[in-house]
C-alpha cells in the first residue's frame, strides 16, 4: 500500500518547497515517488526549475523529473474535458445562456472544489494501481486543505440523499422544458458522469484516515499569526481523523546578526511555544537559506536538513493524537495517554484552549467553536485514553 504525505500550512510559509524537497528525498531513498499539487496557484514545477513550456505540454499529467520521481500539477479544465466533459459543457452552456461570454463561461464553469475532487480521485487511483511507493501532496492554504479532507463526506451525502431525487425530477421536467423552449437542462450523460466520478472516488476516505497510510505534515513560520493558524489546522485535521506526524518550522533566522536580533528573539519565543504545543509530534527546524531554493540541488539541501539519513516516508507518530466525538448534546475529547493515572492529570481552561498537565509535561489542545462554548463536565481514563466530557452548564 503506498504511503501518502499531505503538506498543509498558511500561504507563503514554504509549503511547496517542503513538499518538493520531501518528494526528492523519498526518491533518493529509493521510493517510487510522485509529488502532486492541487493548489490552483501552482508553483511546484517552478520549485524544480522545469521548463514551463515543456511542462505545460503535459496537460496536467505526471511528468518525470529525475529517477524515481514524477511531479503532477492538476489542471482542472483539462481533467473536466478529459473525464467529465458533459458536466463541464453543461455548466458552460448554463452560464453562456445567462449572458456570460463564452471564454469567461469556460473559465468559471469549473465548480468550486473540483480540484479537491480530482486530487482525491488521483490518490485513489495511485493507491489501487500501486505504481508509486509514496505520494506527496502539496495542498493549498489551510482552509482549502480542510475542505479537501471533508469533501468525501459531502459527495457521499449528495449521492445518498439528493442524486436520485435530482435525476428523477429532471426526467419529469425535461418534456416541459422542451415545450417552453428552455434548453439548459442536463441530459442523462451529465448524471452518468457524476455517478462515474463517485465510483472512482469511493473508498478514498478510508485511505485518508488510515494512520498507517496517510499523515499530515504542517509547515509553519515562527510568527504569531502563522503559528495560530497552524494550531487550528492541527485541531481540524485531528477532528477529521487524520494523523499529524510532523511540524516543519521554516525560515529560521541565524543567530548573531545585529539587524535581525529582535526577529531572532521573537522566533525563539514562538519556537518554544510550537515545541510545547505540538508535543509529542516531532518539530523540525529549517533555517532561512542564503538564496532562493529552486532546482534539484537546492531542494536536496533542504531534504538533508529535514531528514538527514532517515527514511522521509517513515511514520513518526502512531495513531491520531486526539479526537472529538459528539454524544447527544455533549462532546467527548479522547486523548491517548497510556500508563497515566487519572490522579496525576491536571486540567485547566483558557478561552478556547484546554491545558493538560502531567507533572512537568503539558499538553495544549485547541477546542473547536462548538466545544469551546461548553463547560468541562468531567474526565475519566478508559483503556489508556483520557476522556474529557463537555456539556452546557445546568
Amino acid at each position: 500500500m503506498p504511503r501518502i504525505i499531505l503538506h498543509s500550512g498558511k500561504g507563503g510559509v514554504g509549503k511547496t518547497t517542503t513538499s518538493a524537497a520531501t518528494a526528492l528525498a523519498c526518491a533518493k531513498y529509493g521510493h517510487r515517488t510522485i509529488v502532486l499539487s492541487f493548489d490552483l496557484a501552482h508553483s511546484l514545477s517552478d520549485s524544480f526549475d522545469i521548463d514551463r513550456d515543456l511542462f505545460d505540454q503535459n496537460k496536467g499529467l505526471p511528468f518525470n523529473v529525475t529517477p524515481n520521481l514524477d511531479i503532477q500539477e492538476i489542471d482542472v479544465q483539462e481533467e473536466l474535458e478529459r473525464h467529465w466533459g458533459d458536466v463541464y459543457k453543461y455548466f458552460a452552456m448554463l452560464l453562456t445562456s445567462s449572458g456570460v461570454k463564452d471564454v469567461v463561461a469556460e473559465e468559471v464553469a469549473v465548480m468550486p472544489g473540483m480540484e479537491d475532487v480530482i486530487c482525491l480521485l488521483y490518490l485513489n487511483q495511485y493507491v489501487k494501481e500501486g505504481k508509486y511507493d509514496v505520494v506527496v501532496v502539496d495542498c493549498p492554504p489551510t482552509s482549502e486543505s480542510i475542505r479537501f479532507v471533508s469533501m468525501t463526506s459531502t459527495i457521499e451525502w449528495y449521492m445518498g440523499k439528493r442524486f436520485g431525487m435530482d435525476r428523477n425530477l429532471l426526467k419529469l421536467a425535461r418534456p416541459l422544458a422542451k415545450l417552453a423552449d428552455y434548453g439548459a437542462l442536463p441530459e442523462d450523460s451529465y448524471f452518468e458522469a457524476i455517478k462515474n466520478l463517485f465510483h472512482r472516488i469511493e473508498g478514498v476516505e478510508t485511505i485518508l484516515v488510515n494512520p498507517e497510510i496517510t499523515t499530515v505534515r504542517l509547515v509553519t513560520n515562527a510568527e504569531k499569526m502563522v503559528v495560530r493558524e497552524t494550531q487550528r489546522a492541527f485541531m481540524y485535521f485531528s477532528m477529521y481523523g487524520l494523523t499529524t506526524d510532523g511540524v516543519v518550522v521554516n525560515r529560521l533566522l541565524p543567530q548573531g546578526d545585529e539587524y535581525f536580533k529582535q526577529w531572532v528573539v521573537t522566533q525563539t519565543k514562538h519556537l518554544g511555544e510550537i515545541e510545547e504545543y505540538f508535543n509529542p509530534v516531532p518539530v523540525t527546524k529549517v533555517p532561512l537559506f542564503r538564496d532562493q531554493v529552486i532546482g534539484l540541488k537546492r531542494l536536496e539541501e533542504v531534504g538533508e536538513v529535514l531528514f538527514g539519513k532517515k527514511d522521509p516516508a517513515e511514520i513518526r507518530v502512531k495513531g491520531s493524537t486526539f479526537q472529538f466525538e459528539k454524544k447527544g448534546a455533549k462532546y467527548v475529547l479522547r486523548l491517548p495517554m497510556p500508563f497515566v493515572n487519572k490522579e496525576a492529570i491536571d486540567l485547566s481552561r483558557q478561552h478556547d484552549d484546554l491545558f493538560i498537565r502531567i507533572g512537568s509535561f503539558k499538553r495544549h489542545v485547541p477546542l473547536p467553536r462548538a466545544v469551546a462554548r461548553l463547560s468541562a463536565e468531567g474526565a475519566e481514563m478508559k483503556n489508556g485514553e483520557l476522556h474529557v466530557t463537555f456539556a452546557k452548564e445546568k
